[in-house]
């Protein structure tokens, strides 16, 4: 009965309260909490590229260093080759690894 004491512009205005915190609830805070998953998925995508880009340069490197007297002259294109081989077995991995979903 309390709602018989109230008038028509009360009710309105507790309708759109209502309307307004629903509103802030389903849309706002979960947007707020996938801005942090994407902040977080973006650092991490950031670190393992920064990751594998170190891991081919010294892959490079240390087959041009070690690689002594056997791998220069004619066979100089050698350590290049195998940095691109193990660079296209990362990407093989990273690519079968992800999961996919139905389009539609």
């Amino acid at each position: 009965m309390a709602n018989d004491d109230k008038g028509i512009p009360e009710l309105g205005r507790e309708l759109v309260d209502m309307t307004v915190a629903y509103a802030k609830q389903e849309t706002l805070q979960p947007l707020k909490q996938l801005g942090g998953y994407v902040v977080k998925g973006v650092a991490g995508a950031a670190l393992a590229s920064l990751g594998v880009i170190f891991l081919l340069v010294g892959t490079l490197r240390v087959l041009q260093v070690e690689g002594g007297t056997y791998l220069d002259g004619g066979l100089s294109w050698v350590p290049y080759l195998v940095a691109l081989l193990v660079a296209a077995v990362i990407a093989f991995v990273a690519v079968t690894r992800i999961k996919g979903g139905d389009p539609s």
